[in-house]
């Protein structure tokens, strides 16, 4: 979750989820875990939490490119990642079922 996290340097927890291929309410206990330890920053934009690595905490430089490394050797996330939706659906938007 944190490279996803790194590569995106923006996202948002139903992205994640998305993404990754889990439920978002696990997305978003693990996402306030990382939180509280103060890993990452959350704020919100409208109605939407978007999260990013936190630029205070104390180990950023190097967890930031040990993520970004380890994100570039990973063909499948990087594949998802080319082929994501960058922005959230307008709410009250049709589905496409």
């Amino acid at each position: 979750m944190l490279m996803a996290i790194r590569l995106l340097e923006g996202t948002y927890p139903s992205e994640l989820a998305a993404l990754l291929g889990v439920r978002l309410y696990t997305v978003q206990s693990i996402l306030t875990s990382l939180e509280r330890e103060a890993v990452i920053a959350s704020r919100l934009m409208g109605r939407t939490r978007m999260v990013s690595l936190n630029p205070r905490y104390f180990a950023h430089a190097e967890l930031s490119a040990l993520l970004w490394k380890l994100g570039e050797n990973d063909a499948t996330l990087q594949s998802k990642l080319a082929a994501r939706r960058r922005r959230p659906r307008r709410a009250g938007k049709p589905g496409l079922l």
